[in-house]
């Protein structure tokens, strides 16, 4: 989630079970794609959610940390 305040590209598969990282910088060509097995945790507890609404649940979508989310890491848990 840290990383995830400080800019950093995460996407969720419509059906909220597979995440990725996008990962960019001089290190990488253009771009890397990591799994992130914690995005779908995350969004069962309300702590992060999809910045729109997906319509095909094979597509993956950007997501963003909720209310709930920024009010945790403020928290520092």
């Amino acid at each position: 989630m840290r990383r995830m305040k400080n800019g950093a590209e995460y996407n969720l598969r419509g059906d909220k079970v597979v995440g990725i990282e996008v990962r960019k910088g001089p290190k990488y060509d253009n771009r890397k794609v990591v799994n992130c097995r914690s995005l779908p945790p995350l969004i069962r507890e309300g702590l992060i959610d999809f910045e729109r609404y997906p319509s095909d649940m094979t597509r993956y979508y950007r997501v963003r940390l909720t209310d709930e989310g920024e009010k945790l890491l403020k928290k520092g848990v």
